[in-house]
């Protein structure tokens, strides 16, 4: 399946954290048609594909490097707390959601009792009976309610606490190679997994690779933990999304859509891995960047670099504008270069001749 594809289709289905079975089943089902991948989901969730490490009487194979590839699986989004009079729905966030990108949304509830998707509004109040003072404060959730139309007792009859509501924004496309939508963050880190996949499919790598699509990031982190316990990988690539330049972002602060990936360089990454991956990037002539994180990078990297006795880990980031919002924007360009860095560096890990380029710490 062509890279935008891939993104429209993952861009329609709902999977915000702590529900991520339905899109977790579809990854099983396109991840599995490639070459020589076999696919499960593990107890929390966790999607995981497993491509084996190519053995020959010329490669060094006999204890060949786990590369573990880890992109959260899960979106942010809202959850029924009650149905008021009305049928006026309230809700509450799941994971960090703007509050100042969700008012007079569409939204679809997804109804647990009947499997209906009901279809609402987040209304908001006309600016002709509002205060000059109160224009200018930002709406809280808690003022906020979904408006579907429904007298009280069908709406209750129907919806229910606890039922998932996802804001109606599909994956669209701009000019420029570009595509907008919701969740981008982080289904464009999945696609540059199956990008990565892809490209290594023609090609005979001695490094047992594994892609997860982890749960939860957006909420605990919890899926990337219990995934690397399972794996226990040598090497581990967190792809994630980075902030994009846009209008009224610093350059030190942001990274260039159209320029590649940027690779992490900061406490939480491994400088060795980084030094590799921009060998691998230049060596084959693939664009990167790179972006500076004095910290914790706010991905899964922290869970997995210290579960168990401690991983190798770097963070490779697709430049994303707006993130966190309905109308996130990334360039196409950037997703399949990012899935080919990473695979050049897979394949640098050992050559054909037997000498191993594998190095551990």
């Amino acid at each position: 399946m062509e890279i935008k594809e891939i993104l429209k289709q993952m861009g329609n289905i709902s999977h915000i954290s702590g529900f991520e079975t339905e899109l977790a089943n579809f990854l099983s089902a396109e991840f599995a048609k490639q070459h020589g991948v076999s696919v499960s989901v593990d107890k929390m969730g966790n999607f995981i594909a497993h491509k084996k490490g190519f053995s020959t009487s010329m490669t060094n194979t006999e204890n060949p490097p786990k590369v573990m590839l880890m992109a959260h699986i899960d979106e942010i989004g809202m959850i029924v707390s009650e149905v008021r009079k009305n049928g006026f729905v309230k809700f509450s966030p799941v994971g960090g959601i703007d509050k100042r990108t969700i008012l007079a949304q569409e939204v679809t509830i997804h109804s647990r009792k009947t499997g209906e998707k009901i279809f609402g509004v987040i209304g908001i109040k006309p600016p002709h009976l509002t205060s000059n003072s109160d224009m200018e404060k930002p709406v809280k959730i808690s003022d906020m309610a979904i408006d579907t139309g429904l007298s009280t007792e069908k709406a209750r009859e129907i919806i229910s606490p606890g039922d998932l509501i996802t804001i109606n924004t599909d994956v669209a496309e701009l000019q420029n190679n570009k595509l907008t939508g919701r969740a981008l963050d982080n289904t464009a880190g999945i696609a540059v997994m199956y990008h990565t996949l892809q490209a290594l499919q023609h090609f005979s790598h001695s490094a047992d690779i594994y892609c997860v699509a982890s749960v939860q990031e957006e909420v605990t982190g919890l899926g990337g933990e219990t995934a690397t316990y399972t794996i226990k990988p040598d090497i581990a690539i967190i792809v994630d999304v980075g902030f994009g330049k846009a209008n009224g972002l610093a350059d030190h602060e942001s990274i260039e859509l159209g320029k590649g990936g940027a690779i992490t360089i900061g406490p939480n990454t491994n400088r060795k891995l980084l030094d590799e991956l921009k060998k691998a990037a230049k060596k084959h002539d693939t664009p990167y960047q790179v972006e500076v994180v004095s910290g914790m990078t706010g991905t899964d990297a922290y869970a997995v670099q210290v579960s168990k006795n401690g991983v190798i880990t770097a963070v490779v980031s697709v430049p994303l504008k707006y993130m966190h919002s309905t109308v996130e924007v990334i360039d196409v360009a950037d997703v399949e270069n990012t899935g080919k860095l990473i695979a050049n560096y897979i394949m640098s890990l050992q050559n054909l001749e037997g000498e191993s380029c594998y190095w551990k710490d």
